[in-house]
């Protein structure tokens, strides 16, 4: 008999949540991810805490429904998941009903226009070729480390600011908390290989790494939401020349583009082939940023879409 996934949540739900007790509340909620993806997420919150790690059950459903995991499997990890992230404090929320206290921690990242048609009505934002600037407020805490807040329009009516605005805070602020790398592809080939297997990369590993068509991944340090330091001011004009030439940006996923040469390759063809075949076999929905390719022309001075 097959499982409704509906069902399955809800006993996971109730097995957690006699597990935890009265002092606990365990509640189920569909949230919307990027490109409108909607995973159902199990939020377990003690009474004195106003926060909780949000997991989501749709892997879990998945799992279950290939043999590969038994209810109380899923249930057990469940339980130690929460149990390794939970925050045994409350997050005063106050701060952000001013906007002096959060503009200094406003940052921007890119999501696809047309994925995300629906949530664009909702939120602060600026198009951008076939993409959209979108806006989030960062929070550190100790204990609860870095999350982000994403803007709405409703939170633009009580700073009462404008999009411009919460723009230039953003363009100043993201370059400054979330500083990018760009490192050649042999590197970070390199870099996946040693964490695999630590004992197993010598130091010519990373000229047997190496291509005759250089390219570049470029990111944010903490590789999250990476896109968008596409944007940051004269990043990619340095780029550019640097390498003497203007070079393709290939949108790789929300969290970094590559960037190739076209000094080295001008058959742009073959390029959107390969995002469309990364896309569709590499790259979960809610991290596709584009089926695009774009440009940045060393000449002109910018990013187009070809």
């Amino acid at each position: 008999m097959i499982m409704e996934f509906s069902y399955f949540t809800t006993l996971v739900r109730e097995e957690v949540e006699r597990r935890t007790g009265d002092c606990y509340k365990v509640r189920l909620n569909d949230v919307t991810k990027n490109n409108g993806v909607v995973l159902r997420g199990l939020t377990v919150t003690q009474d004195d805490s106003n926060i909780s790690p949000t997991i989501y059950l749709n892997n879990y459903y998945e799992e279950y429904m290939k043999g590969r995991a038994t209810l109380l499997n899923v249930v057990n990890d469940v339980m130690d998941t929460y149990q390794r992230n939970k925050v045994n404090q409350s997050v005063d929320m106050r701060y952000f009903l001013d906007y002096e206290r959060v503009k200094d921690s406003v940052v921007y990242k890119l999501i696809n226009t047309e994925k995300n048609k629906e949530l664009l009505e909702d939120i602060p934002h600026i198009e951008f070729l076939d993409l959209s600037i979108v806006f989030q407020c960062m929070v550190a805490q100790e204990d609860i480390g870095t999350a982000s807040i994403l803007i709405h329009n409703v939170h633009l009516k009580l700073w009462d600011v404008s999009v411009e605005k919460l723009y230039q805070a953003a363009k100043e602020n993201t370059q400054r908390i979330q500083k990018y790398e760009i490192k050649s592809m042999s590197e970070v080939l390199c870099e996946i290989t040693r964490a695999e297997n630590p004992e197993g990369v010598d130091e010519n590993s990373e000229e047997s790494f190496s291509d005759s068509v250089p390219m570049y991944v470029l990111s944010n340090q903490r590789r999250v939401e990476g896109a968008a330091c596409m944007l940051y001011p004269n990043l990619v004009r340095d780029f550019a020349e640097a390498v003497g030439s203007s070079f393709y940006i290939i949108p790789s996923s929300v969290h970094e583009l590559l960037l190739l040469p076209t000094a080295h390759l001008e058959e742009s063809s073959e390029i959107k082939n390969m995002i469309r075949e990364i896309n569709d076999t590499q790259v979960s929905t809610e991290e596709i940023l584009s089926y695009s390719l774009y440009l940045y022309d060393k000449d002109e001075r910018k990013i187009m879409k070809l």
